[in-house]
């Protein structure tokens, strides 16, 4: 984190306790939780090269894509999944975002290994390429399911349909949506580093359908720096297929699971268990 976003938060103040998470969850958290802090918080997972290498593997396994395939990164944050196919010399690489701050990280790591990567700024949900404009699509690292309204998953599928050529494939990594529901952890706390540590309370939404995440961000010397709330929305293996099925893609198969490495080994929280989907574009 800069000390130009320290600064700016320290004097916040945490909301101190809260009966009930969801009536805190703003609509649109997404648009605004994807920064430096995020890559602190999360940097165990995110940033950890031998979980993109692995993800990497099953994408190219599952999917079969080649070297010269059109590929577009969903969600792609920092771009470590497409910097990491760009190093096995794939060629045709194309990442997307809304955070800002991860896309310009993105093209500056790629510009510094050399490689040449589309990044883009956009919502999923509306995706502005050409129809039938690539061979596969990826949405990887548990980056599905953020919307209030299930309608709006439904929409990120169709836009992926709409861009996928003719038997172009999609590759869906989820979480465990009937695990994390028996499993989630409460409360929980962690060190990031020596100096920062993070709180975690979480809470199932009162339709049951959504996991709510409270995030409290401390600096040992310095005090709260973030309070903040995100959400998921816990699809099983069935429900899941069934919304690629209403998005009208065919030859839906499981790919299995996945055991998320950590730097620190400690709270997983969302990505502790996930699933991989393959979904085909007719």
């Amino acid at each position: 984190m800069s000390k130009k976003t320290v600064h700016k938060n320290l004097n916040l103040r945490t909301r101190g306790p809260i009966l009930d998470l969801e009536k805190h969850l703003p609509a649109d958290w997404w648009k605004k939780i994807f920064n430096s802090l995020y890559l602190k918080t999360d940097g165990d997972v995110v940033e950890n090269k031998e979980n993109t290498e692995l993800e990497v593997n099953i994408l190219i396994k599952a999917t079969g894509i080649k070297p010269d395939n059109r590929f577009l990164d969903l969600c792609c944050g920092q771009g470590r999944h497409c910097i990491e196919l760009a190093r096995r010399g794939y060629i045709h690489i194309t990442g997307l975002d809304l955070s800002q701050y991860l896309i310009r990280l993105a093209r500056k790591r790629a510009a510094s290994a050399g490689f040449s990567i589309a990044f883009h700024k956009g919502d999923t949900r509306k995706l502005r390429f050409p129809e039938k404009s690539f061979d596969c699509v990826s949405i990887i690292g548990n980056s599905y399911g953020y919307f209030e309204r299930k309608e709006d998953d439904l929409k990120v599928l169709e836009s992926v349909k709409d861009v996928l050529c003719v038997n172009g494939k999609l590759f869906l990594d989820i979480s465990d949506g009937e695990w994390l529901r028996a499993n989630y952890a409460q409360r929980s706390w962690e060190w990031i580093d020596r100096n920062y540590f993070v709180c975690r309370e979480r809470s199932l939404s009162s339709d049951n359908t959504r996991l709510i995440c409270r995030e409290v961000v401390i600096h040992a010397g310095k005090g709260v720096i973030a309070d903040q709330f995100y959400a998921e929305r816990l699809y099983t293996y069935g429900q899941i297929t069934d919304l690629l099925k209403q998005a009208g893609f065919i030859s839906i198969k499981s790919n299995g699971t996945i055991t998320t490495g950590s730097d620190r080994n400690q709270d997983l929280g969302m990505m502790a268990h996930r699933f991989f989907l393959t979904a085909v574009a007719p």
